[in-house]
């Protein structure tokens, strides 16, 4: 097995080192352990590894301080921070000092994994988890069809239409205006007639 896959896992508790330590030696990786940071920097020394999934608070050695020592000594390891007690500013720091991904605890599997794929090979896009494009978050909705009336409705009118309904409209309320009356007259002769008539010539039995 060549260095290039190799992995050391360092954490305070022995059952998240002997549980992870499975994981990644079950996905093909070459996985050492190490209880602290003290005990991770003798290891290094003797055997440098391409990736260190580290864990924040520990007794003595904590993982910025094994970062540091990476920094300044290995500089081409690469270094996942794995931690419950982050904040913006251990993050930043971590940032700084070359960290190359920052994982708040609870972590599953496949994110940690993804995260030492990428250290792994920094040019690669790795599919294990879904890479989000910008681009594609504003959900664009379909367009809508108008109706036939809406499209009847929305047709511009042209200036010849405009100016006919302009002249039209005023002849239109005097005819209304002027016919009205005589309709009404008309309608009041009629039911005249038809009581004269009934009282002049009442229906034979």
């Amino acid at each position: 097995m060549t260095r290039k896959n190799r992995v050391m896992f360092v954490d305070d508790e022995e059952g998240v080192r002997v549980s992870w330590q499975r994981f990644l030696q079950d996905r093909g990786l070459t996985v050492t352990t190490a209880p602290d940071g003290a005990s991770a920097i003798a290891e290094l020394s003797r055997q440098p590894v391409d990736v260190v999934v580290s864990d924040l608070r520990m007794p003595g050695t904590d993982g910025l301080e094994l970062l540091k020592w990476l920094h300044d000594r290995q500089p081409t390891t690469r270094f996942i921070l794995f931690t419950g007690y982050g904040d913006a500013q251990v993050e930043r720091r971590a940032r700084e000092l070359g960290a190359s991904d920052y994982l708040e605890k609870p972590v599953s599997p496949d994110v940690l994994a993804h995260a030492i794929d990428v250290a792994l090979d920094p040019g690669r896009l790795h599919p294990v988890l879904p890479v989000l494009d910008v681009k594609r978050r504003t959900r664009t909705l379909p367009a809508v069809r108008p109706t036939a009336r809406t499209d009847a409705a929305s047709q511009e009118r042209t200036p010849a239409q405009t100016i006919g309904l302009l002249v039209a409209a005023p002849i239109l309320g005097l005819a209304f205006v002027v016919f009205l009356p005589v309709l009404g007259l008309g309608a009041l002769a009629w039911v005249v007639t038809r009581q004269v008539k009934g009282v002049l010539w009442p229906a034979r039995p």
